[in-house]
């Protein structure tokens, strides 16, 4: 599937804003299942950007702005090009709990197993991933299941939570929105050693029907490694097996490793932000 994606973010001031510093995770990347055709960050006022690769080689891009300034527009723009991991007639079942020992011993796993900013892996959320876990003993299927509980019982709800609010906090109250149920379902896996990590990007609503949350905007999911096939993406928002219909922008422990848009400025007044997100599904 052939995706564009136009990303644009706004911020206003109510006084003029300062020494402006800000990095931004807005260029998919290429893997084996994901190819960038190409990609286009501006911003105004106009800067000049430089870029850098993070420790989850995440691409970067870095700039600063000294002079005030009332507003600051960032647009993103890439056509990528998607093909699904998993074959839905042959799920990656067979791993069991029993081996997932050898994932402390494997570096790409080793830093989605610990707590982070916002996850902590604490006796009763151990306790609450084992009641989900039940009788399982596969991962795949476990990891399926989280998804599916937190699909279930916990509520959408936009207003129940910030930016800033902790996984733990999320599995009490069971409700908030993508981020939320992508840090609590990392949160359960790792209090059980599945190792998880936290994906931000985009989904395209194929069917226009079923009002899938979080088709048009910034989207977050997580990837749960299975042994002898890789990280498999799932998507606890929307109780899906992450397709080609999904398009990466960076991963990490948690929403601290991933934000499109992070940044700090020196000002008295108040800031308005504006988001918008368009994905347009391109012919082959």
């Amino acid at each position: 599937m052939r995706l564009h994606v136009h990303h644009r973010t706004e911020y206003r001031y109510s006084d003029f804003a300062t020494e402006s510093v800000n990095e931004l995770r807005l260029t998919p990347p290429t893997t084996k299942y994901q190819s960038c055709e190409s990609s286009f960050i501006s911003v105004l006022p106009a800067v000049r950007l430089t870029h850098y690769e993070d420790l989850n080689v995440n691409r970067v891009h870095h700039f600063e702005i000294p002079e005030p300034h009332s507003r600051l527009v960032i647009e993103s723009r890439a056509t990528v090009s998607t093909r699904s991991k998993v074959d839905f007639e042959d799920l990656p079942y067979g791993f069991p709990h029993s081996r997932l020992g050898i994932c402390r011993r494997l570096e790409d796993c080793h830093p989605f197993l610990q707590d982070s900013t916002f996850i902590e892996r604490t006796p009763q959320v151990w306790r609450e991933a084992l009641d989900v876990q039940a009788f399982s003993t596969d991962v795949f299927q476990t990891s399926y299941t989280l998804m599916e509980y937190i699909y279930e019982n916990y509520e959408y709800d936009a207003d129940a939570t910030t930016v800033s609010t902790h996984a733990n906090e999320v599995i009490q109250e069971k409700r908030g929105v993508c981020q939320d149920f992508a840090h609590a379902m990392v949160a359960l896996c790792r209090s059980i050693q599945i190792p998880a990590r936290y994906v931000s990007g985009y989904f395209f609503d194929a069917t226009r029907d079923q009002h899938l949350r979080g088709s048009e905007a910034s989207h977050a999911w997580v990837e749960v490694y299975i042994d002898g096939h890789g990280w498999i993406g799932l998507d606890p928002t929307n109780n899906k097996v992450v397709d080609e219909t999904y398009l990466i922008l960076a991963r990490g422990c948690d929403y601290r490793d991933v934000p499109p848009v992070s940044g700090t400025y020196s000002g008295s007044g108040h800031s308005a932000l504006v988001v918008h997100v368009q994905l347009t599904r391109l012919g082959d």
